[in-house]
């Protein structure tokens, strides 16, 4: 794995946490705390962009080297996500059956890359 596709893996990590973050303080937030809120809402951007932008680096980072599929999940999933809300916020509403779209490539995503661990687990062992 190259540099700049660790440093990618490490933005995917810290946004992971960061969201973790806006999570908990939006939820222990009380009634009359706008400022928490809004920190809360700040910190998920930020972290929303950083998972965004560090799942396609490193998923970049996979399809330039041997593992073009588990790259091409990596890249594909967070754009297909990010293509539907973009659509959302045009104003674009999708049928009942279109929320399945957001949730199909995150899933397909976490089979494949769970497929590619797997995989190299049983081939470590023999």
């Amino acid at each position: 794995m190259s540099r700049l596709q660790r440093v990618f893996a490490f933005a995917g990590l810290v946004g992971t946490g960061l969201c973790l973050l806006g999570t908990l303080l939006f939820t222990t937030a009380g009634p009359n705390e706008i400022g928490r809120e809004l920190t809360a809402f700040l910190i998920w951007a930020l972290s929303f962009l950083l998972i965004f932008l560090g799942l396609i680096g490193w998923g970049a980072g996979y399809v330039r080297s041997e593992k073009p599929r588990l790259g091409a999940a990596l890249i594909g999933a967070p754009a297909l996500t990010g293509v539907l809300f973009g659509l959302s916020l045009a104003g674009i509403e999708l049928p009942s059956m279109g929320r399945l779209l957001l949730i199909a490539p995150t899933s397909v995503m976490t089979l494949v890359v769970g497929y590619d661990l797997w995989k190299h687990q049983v081939s470590d062992d023999s």
